[in-house]
């Protein structure tokens, strides 16, 4: 019987996780090529009040930053944005795709940052 009891507590907890999920990001496809459409998608983005509904992107490699644009997270907290790569804009080879959105702290309306991020691989 002692044995059931720890059992039992770990089963309620596991299902006592949160209902919330983390913020995620997804391309297709990956790899991508020049004048290719590449479909960035998301999930689990709060949508709340004190946080902005506007996500920002940007890729990133070591040398360089390019910011690609905004959209709007919809009521269920998922999002869609679309993008082509041209090659007067960024070069060929590994980048990596960043998702950010701005929320204000509960405590004192300082800004804390919500990010999601993936490498994205960009072919010639």
């Amino acid at each position: 019987m002692r044995r059931l009891l720890p059992l039992a507590a770990a089963i309620a907890l596991i299902g006592a996780a949160p209902a919330y999920a983390k913020q995620s990001i997804s391309a297709s496809p990956n790899p991508v090529h020049f004048g290719e459409k590449l479909v960035v998608t998301g999930k689990g983005w709060p949508v709340i009040e004190f946080c902005s509904r506007t996500v920002r992107f940007s890729l990133r490699s070591a040398q360089n930053s390019v910011h690609l644009g905004s959209t709007k997270v919809g009521s269920r907290g998922r999002l869609r944005f679309e993008w082509t790569p041209r090659r007067s804009n960024v070069g060929a080879g590994s980048w990596t795709l960043r998702a950010r959105m701005n929320c204000e702290s509960g405590k004192n309306g300082s800004t804390v940052p919500v990010r999601a991020s993936l490498v994205l691989r960009i072919a010639p």
